[in-house]
């Protein structure tokens, strides 16, 4: 989506509203997509968090189980982009993004070891994506399998229906962040593809954890209240 497509988020908020009305929690969501720009942590995620200086000494470099079985279990690169699956490998990195800047953000200072430790190699990318909402329960965190990977690394869109719901929360949201930020210094598209490709991973393990191979509308309402969910808690009294 360029400048020349730009329009008022909230022209866009009463489109996807009216063209699926029947949707059970959509309200809420675009609500939650809205309101969004009044978080500091969301804004903070916008403009980018710095790198931590220990991420280049080396000492965690090497992969997490989760991303070991993900690499192994799931296409890592499109060859063929008509047959590009929907979710890849390299996707189930961004929990770890997301986990890593959140927790920073909500420290207010750089890491210590063993919280990048935590970070690197904990549980919390794990229980995000196999327990979605109930992240920051006492339930026990799920074994990531192979079974569930190769499940996720095929699954499609259910109709058109639940692709044009995804794209068109997407459209908000990316509207709401260059509205509001005016571009965040260009990094509007960066940053919102990234946070794209983050809830279509959330909406692909809801489908796979409900014994589905089809992403259907309901995923993608449970993926964005996951999403605002991890946003809104302070997840550095979690881990």
């Amino acid at each position: 989506m360029g400048l020349l497509h730009a329009e008022p988020t909230e022209k866009v908020a009463e489109k996807v509203l009216k063209d699926f009305s029947d949707i059970e929690g959509l309200k809420e969501v675009v609500e939650g997509i809205l309101s969004l720009v009044d978080s500091e942590v969301y804004e903070k995620l916008v403009h980018g968090v710095p790198n931590d200086p220990l991420m280049d000494s080396g000492d965690y470099d090497e992969p997490s189980e989760l991303i070991k079985i993900a690499s192994k279990n799931m296409s890592k690169f499109p060859l063929n982009i008509p047959f590009t699956p929907l979710i890849v490998a390299k996707q189930v990195l961004l929990p770890y993004t997301f986990v890593s800047d959140i927790y920073c953000i909500r420290l207010g200072r750089q890491f210590s070891k063993e919280e990048l430790y935590n970070v690197c190699y904990g549980e919390m990318a794990a229980r995000i994506l196999l327990l979605l909402e109930n992240f920051d329960s006492k339930q026990e965190t799920p074994q990531p399998t192979k079974e569930f990977f190769k499940k996720l690394g095929k699954v499609k869109w259910q109709d058109k229906k639940a692709k044009k719901l995804f794209n068109g929360l997407h459209e908000i949201g990316y509207m709401s962040v260059f509205n509001n930020w005016k571009g965040a210094g260009g990094r509007t598209p960066i940053f919102t593809n990234t946070e794209k490709a983050f809830i279509l991973l959330l909406s692909g393990c809801s489908a796979v954890i409900d014994g589905r191979d089809k992403i259907s509308t309901y995923d993608i309402i449970k993926a964005h209240r996951t999403y605002f969910k991890l946003i809104n808690t302070d997840i550095s009294k979690l881990m």
